[in-house]
Formats: C-alpha cells, sequence, structure tokens
C-alpha cells in the first residue's frame, strides 16, 4: 500500500475537474488523467502506528506493555509505551485477564 498527501490528491482531483469543466470535456476523459496524475504522485514516508494496551503483571501491581511486553521504567501507564512507541489505545483488560 502507498501512502499519498491527501492534500496533494484533492488538489489533483480539483485541478482536473475544473480544467475539465472549462474546456467542456466528457466525463469518460476526466477519471484517466485524475489516476494517471495520482499514480505519479510520490508517496510519503510513514510508519505504522503500533497500538497496545497497559496490563498487569500477575503479582498485581506492575504494568506492561502488551506490544513490547517491558514495564516502563516510571511504572507509570502513559498514552504511549516508553520503551516501543505504542500507542496505548486498545481497550484495557486490568487484574488477572478475567472478563466479566
Amino acid at each position: 500500500m502507498r501512502l499519498l498527501e491527501e492534500e496533494k490528491v484533492l488538489d489533483i482531483i480539483e485541478r482536473v475537474t475544473n480544467e475539465a469543466v472549462e474546456k467542456k470535456q466528457r466525463k469518460y476523459l476526466i477519471q484517466p488523467r485524475i489516476i494517471a496524475e495520482i499514480a505519479a504522485l510520490d508517496p510519503v514516508d510513514a510508519e505504522l502506528v503500533k497500538h497496545g494496551k497497559w496490563e498487569i503483571c500477575s503479582d498485581g501491581y506492575y504494568p506492561y506493555c502488551s506490544n513490547c511486553k517491558n514495564e516502563p521504567q516510571c511504572r507509570e501507564m502513559t498514552l504511549f509505551c516508553p520503551n516501543c512507541g505504542a500507542r496505548m489505545d486498545k481497550e484495557a483488560e486490568y487484574g488477572r485477564g478475567d472478563k466479566e
């Protein structure tokens, strides 16, 4: 999958559509031109976001990251794991993993 800048894609769509309206071009000519210009865009550099949740060790006291299995040095449950950078937005299950 290639990631593209949204603003550049929208600019292409707007520009090509406006030009086609001004020149009174037929609809079937617009789509291939838009597709070709979008295909020619350079992809953006991006990293996939890792997701995790804070889990509690079996001793019931210290939290650890479900992604990297490490405890945060400060032992605080922050929005991101300080060890691996995972975003802590998965559903939290505290305790021994029992669901009610």
